[in-house]
């Protein structure tokens, strides 16, 4: 959870699992913490009889799971669940829930259009990049899209450029990252597009694009050296090192250490592919 939570209730057996942030919780002083540390992603179609079900049977809060129960056969909103939630344990005090609920007033009172952004937007903050996509498309395919400006509409397409770069690849992210600057004009835009193409290979491409966009001899050095910077980072990373030891068996001969690696490293992406493409 990212920090030490003093529990004093009942430990679920089986615990509470939030897709979306591939989370598991086990008691209501994490889910209270969950709760108010990313609001952004909860919503009512969380509260079904399936989570009441948990709250009394894993929990053992029967008075909270039918107070819950009360609120979903009423259809209650969005802040009568939380208030209820945070509610059950001490652990914020009544001004730190208040603030929250600020918060999500916030979050409520967003135009439909800010409101379906703030969702694609959350998709990519817990890497759902599929979803994440598929949001910013039906934005940018919406009649409200129309309604935006060209930076705005910009900035959009750079998003989904980003989500595109985990599932389409970096060559079509490459063509939205290049959308996207013509109609924001951001810098760190072209930036990523340059990334894109010289990480995809497209070398013809780059020196084009490098003297139709006028870029200096100084913006491209510091694009190549903080794509340096990422490479150094990304080889002293557990993935790498897991290829890294991959090659080494088999050049060594060390076949049941190969396959065995092999084997744990095509699960992990299994898991992580299904997490990212439900």
């Amino acid at each position: 959870m990212g920090k030490l939570i003093i529990c004093n209730g009942k430990q679920a057996e089986r615990p509470y699992y939030f897709k979306l942030t591939d989370t598991y919780i086990y008691s209501i002083e994490e889910l209270c913490y969950y709760f108010y540390n990313n609001i952004e992603a909860i919503t009512e179609d969380l509260f079904d009889y399936a989570f009441v079900k948990w709250i009394r049977e894993e929990l053992k809060l029967e008075e909270r799971a039918d107070k819950l129960l009360e609120l979903l056969d009423s259809k209650a909103g969005l802040k009568d669940y939380v208030v209820c939630i945070l509610c059950s344990a001490d652990y914020y005090s009544e001004t730190e829930i208040k603030q929250l609920l600020r918060i999500m007033d916030e979050l409520g009172n967003l135009s439909p259009l800010d409101k379906k952004k703030k969702k694609a937007d959350t998709y990519i903050k817990y890497r759902q990049f599929t979803e994440a996509a598929t949001e910013y498309e039906k934005i940018l395919n919406s009649k409200e899209a129309a309604l935006l400006d060209s930076i705005q509409y910009g900035n959009l397409v750079h998003n989904l450029a980003l989500a595109q770069i985990n599932t389409v690849g970096l060559s079509a992210a490459a063509d939205r990252f290049k959308e996207a600057y013509d109609r924001n004009h951001n810098k760190e835009t072209l930036k990523q597009y340059f990334f894109a193409l010289i990480m995809s290979r497209q070398e013809d491409r780059l020196k084009r694009e490098s003297l139709d966009y006028g870029i200096s001899a100084d913006f491209m050095e510091q694009i190549q050296s903080e794509l340096r910077s990422y490479y150094t980072e990304a080889e002293e990373s557990e993935d790498y090192q897991s290829i890294n030891n991959l090659m080494e068996y088999k050049d060594s001969g060390r076949i049941v250490q190969f396959y065995q690696l092999t084997g744990d490293l095509i699960h992990q992406w299994k898991q992580e592919f299904r997490k990212e493409n439900p």
